[in-house]
């Protein structure tokens, strides 16, 4: 299950990973048999389903790898009424090349003994992202 408080704690440790470009300091908060599941698995020819925390994380960071000056902020949040599932808008920005980007995107959490036990990331991977600065775009 999990609660407001405890949805708070785990979208600003994801905060801090990414902003430290260490997505090992979020560890803490899978399972160890977590499935994550992104579109963006397509871009590095990876499964579609990840199973267990290593390799959860091996491929995030190999997704911020080229990544400057990440911040990651997570602007909605919605729990399910048995606090088994969690959604949460984020705003994903980081800069490269010299321009300021943003991802935005949808993280579907499903819980077991508190811990994240699949992470579902919905976005549109056809649609570039948002150029905030550097590129003539509009914040």
């Amino acid at each position: 299950m999990i609660t407001p408080a405890a949805l708070e704690n785990q979208e600003a440790s994801f905060a801090r990973a990414f902003r430290a470009a260490d997505v090992s300091l979020a560890r803490e908060l899978y399972d160890p048999a977590v499935a994550y599941v992104s579109p963006t698995v397509r871009l590095f020819n990876w499964p579609r389903h990840i199973e267990g925390v290593e390799r959860t994380l091996e491929f995030i960071a190999l997704t911020i790898r080229r990544c400057e000056d990440i911040r990651y902020e997570a602007v909605e949040r919605a729990i399910t009424s048995d606090g088994r599932t969690a959604f949460v808008i984020v705003y994903f920005d980081w800069t490269s090349e010299g321009r300021r980007l943003r991802s935005r995107y949808v993280v579907v959490y499903h819980y077991r003994d508190g811990r994240i036990a699949r992470q579902e990331v919905c976005y549109d991977p056809s649609a570039p992202p948002e150029v905030l600065e550097g590129g003539g775009g509009s914040r």
